[in-house]
């Protein structure tokens, strides 16, 4: 057996690494504080933070994750115009972290994001209208002032996870691929239907689908403003959301091991609060995100109690600034994207069977045609409705597939197949 580690510096965390006798697999690493709180945090990204991460340079190189990359690329291509307000299509591309107060303090925190400025107007003593400013300082309040009065997050502890504590992670690949540049390889998927848990939760959303009779493949599905808004609420959602809900009937790499290894361990031992670990094993998507209609309440953002500096001095002279006399106070709020949703009705959409999504006009669908080169009598349309458990097969196939639409609408697709 072999064993190394890496020099730790201001930007690094050190391990130590138990090689097989040739060298070429690792078997476990032996590792603190530090880089277990990294891996904790996995959990608690946004699955469109992650897309955004997995295409840049890396000692492995760029990575394809599902659907995810070209659902990703097709919110930056989509027109500003197309979504409900000016600040969506950069809240999806990168998505807010829950659990970015517990992430902001980690000696590597590679979500990338910046940290969320929340703001309130200064004339206004009504705490449950404050509203989170992603680009701007400057916001308008319902009394018509300029919310301008900043308002500090209270510094959460120090990461997830206990000092001192050491972990030994058995890996299948994962610290193998990182640590020995090999290429993650993604094994075959294999989907059923209905084999994701029914909760409460009702809805119905028509879609038309354009399927190549030849193979039953799903080409494109065409959609309104809802379709639209389950496919992009997809970037919302944590990791830890994914393996919480879909388990091992879901192929997540390692992820789902390190869920399950994390939600074992005890909370009082391990954890710096017992809220920590409820932030990985239960996460929620972060409360701007919640529409009027919630498709797919798998990571309900609810009403979050947060700690704020709250108290100040008043001005003694007009246009003077206010100090801060440093106490905190706890407050409950709640985020909403516009009523409409991400975008902007009424519209109709066209979503191909890798979830690029782009409004839909007659020189779209025949630039799509023309993608696909497939002959008029080879395609076949269908009109399909599907819910909540469609809605997770979307979900599911689109994690580990590039046929989100196939995989997942399977089930619908049986009499076409027979008509080959």
């Amino acid at each position: 057996m072999a064993a190394t580690s890496t020099t730790q510096t201001e930007e690094h965390v050190s391990l130590k690494l138990l090689l097989n006798e040739k060298g070429n697999k690792v078997l476990l690493a032996e590792a603190g504080k530090d880089f277990v709180d990294i891996l904790c945090s996995f959990l608690t990204m946004p699955l469109g933070t992650i897309a955004g991460l997995v295409e840049q340079e890396s000692n492995i190189g760029p990575v394809t994750l599902g659907c995810l990359n070209s659902l990703h690329q097709s919110v930056a291509d989509l027109d500003k115009s197309c979504f409900s307000n000016n600040t969506v299509k950069q809240m999806l591309l990168q998505p807010t972290n829950f659990a970015a107060d517990y992430c902001n303090t980690l000696k590597l925190n590679i979500d990338g994001t910046q940290p969320t400025k929340y703001i309130s107007c200064f004339h206004c003593s009504n705490y449950s209208d404050m509203t989170i400013s992603t680009c701007k300082d400057n916001d308008i309040c319902r009394c018509g002032s300029s919310r301008t009065f900043p308002l500090f997050l209270k510094r959460s502890p120090q990461g997830f996870v206990q000092d001192l504590l050491k972990c030994s992670l058995l890996s299948k690949s994962t610290l193998t691929d990182l640590f020995l540049g090999k290429k993650p390889t993604i094994g075959d998927s294999r989907f059923s239907a209905y084999d994701v848990e029914l909760v409460t939760g009702y809805f119905q959303i028509t879609l038309k689908l354009v399927i190549r009779k030849s193979d039953g493949k799903v080409l494109c599905a065409q959609g309104e403003q809802n379709f639209v808004n389950l496919l992009l609420s997809f970037l919302t959602f944590p990791l830890g959301g994914m393996a919480r809900t879909f388990g091992e009937k879901c192929s997540l790499g390692s992820i789902n091991q390190l869920y399950k290894s994390i939600s074992e361990l005890n909370e009082n031992k391990y954890f710096t609060t017992k809220e920590a670990k409820n932030r990985l094993i239960d996460p929620c998507i972060s409360p701007q995100f919640k529409l009027n209609n919630q498709f797919l309440p798998i990571c309900q953002p609810g009403d979050v109690e947060y700690l704020y500096e709250s108290t100040y001095v008043q001005c003694s002279k007009v246009g003077e600034n206010p100090s801060y006399a440093g106490n905190f106070k706890k407050i409950n709020f709640t985020y909403r994207v516009s009523p409409e949703g991400y975008v902007k009705a009424p519209a109709m959409y066209v979503a191909t069977d890798d979830l690029v999504i782009s409004p839909l006009s007659p020189i779209s669908a025949l630039g799509l045609l023309n993608r696909f080169k497939t002959p008029l009598n080879d395609l076949k349309e269908k009109v399909v409705t599907i819910g909540y458990k469609e809605s997770l097969s979307i979900l599911k196939a689109a994690l580990t597939s590039t046929s989100a639409l196939t995989n997942g609408l399977a089930h619908l697709l049986t009499e076409v197949k027979e008509e080959k």
